[in-house]
């Protein structure tokens, strides 16, 4: 009696374990299935003892019955309600009986033997194989993909010299045509250059740039009461004072010839350019001040510039004469008309 619960004890755990084994078998068979059910072909025939048909879905249907009708049967007589439920617990009940364990465990056994074992083993060598395509189909395109860039690079070498050719050409011809343009512009220059450049020119043109780099750090000053024993930079420091201005008076004299009561001009020298754009900007608020209505700050112009200045003037009074209604100022060496909200920016230093 004691061996005989011993053998059924053995069988039930045995039971237990080959139906765990089937149904993780069956689990994987049917993720198995799902993958290539579009591929049958790949799959190779059933057990001879099942079948010589390839796997398809009546024939998986047919299996899956058979398991279910197996499990169906344990579960009605161990009395779960699900297959997950089976346990060697539900197996050792009394009235299961070792008939029941042994034609139980043969169902299953030959489900794994006959389909399970050799359809995983199918599938794993079908896995390898398209795992293997797959790399061979990868190792194809790079291939193809590393011939392709070789011919894109010899193609590109090709090109390369091609234009290095092309330019080579296109450099040899505009030289030479170049060298000629040169040699006959030479001969031109040498002959009319020799009359154009002469010395006396040259230096002429050097005192003028000099002249005009000397001029632009000048102001100079019109209307200012001529005394005798003045001290300019203090009369220039109160014009200056207001505008709102302290620039560095480095010189300052009057220029011209005294001609009657009238005040000669007054020129100062300061320290750079920007000075004298800062004063000029400023020039035309020394109109609004008491006492220096006929007091004009200028640049200091040329001869030549202070003739054209003069036509400028002329011309500047018949316009406002002629058009009253129109503001006109002198911008640039030129008589320009400008809006009213822009007559506060009209050039410093224009002496209207």
């Amino acid at each position: 009696a004691v061996v005989s619960t011993q053998s059924t004890g053995l069988i039930r755990l045995a039971c237990v374990f080959v139906l765990a084994c089937v149904y993780t078998v069956y689990i994987l068979l049917c993720t198995m299935y799902t993958v290539y059910s579009n591929h049958n072909k790949h799959l190779c025939c059933l057990n001879g003892v099942m079948s010589q048909e390839p796997l398809d879905s009546k024939m998986f249907e047919q299996i899956l019955r058979a398991k279910t009708g197996v499990f169906d049967e344990i579960m009605k007589e161990t009395g779960v309600f699900k297959h997950e439920q089976i346990s060697s617990n539900a197996l050792g009940k009394r009235h299961i009986t070792k008939d029941m364990l042994a034609r139980w465990l043969d169902n299953v056994c030959n489900l794994m033997n006959y389909f399970a074992v050799p359809r995983l083993q199918e599938a794993m060598k079908r896995i390898d194989e398209q795992t293997q395509e797959i790399i061979e189909s990868k190792k194809t395109i790079i291939d193809l993909q590393a011939k392709v860039i070789q011919n894109k690079e010899e193609e590109l070498a090709n090109l390369k010299s091609a234009v290095k050719e092309e330019l080579k050409s296109v450099h040899g011809t505009v030289q030479e045509t170049v060298q000629s343009e040169i040699k006959s512009y030479s001969s031109v220059l040498t002959k009319t250059c020799s009359a154009a450049l002469s010395e006396k020119k040259i230096q002429a043109a050097v005192k003028s740039a000099t002249d005009r780099e000397d001029r632009s750090r000048n102001v100079v000053i019109y209307g200012v009461q001529e005394t005798s024993g003045e001290v300019l930079s203090e009369k220039s420091s109160e014009i200056f004072l207001e505008i709102g201005e302290k620039p560095v008076v480095k010189d300052s004299c009057r220029i011209g010839v005294k001609r009657g009561e009238a005040p000669r001009p007054v020129k100062l020298t300061m320290s750079s350019s920007d000075v004298v754009q800062q004063i000029l900007r400023k020039a035309r608020l020394l109109r609004e001040k008491e006492g220096y209505s006929t007091v004009y700050i200028c640049p200091d112009r040329t001869v030549e510039e202070r003739m054209a200045y003069k036509k400028l003037l002329v011309e500047l009074k018949s316009k406002r004469k002629a058009e009253p209604d129109k503001f006109f100022t002198i911008r640039n060496y030129e008589v320009v008309s400008v809006s009213e909200e822009n007559r506060g920016r009209q050039t410093a230093g224009s002496g209207t």
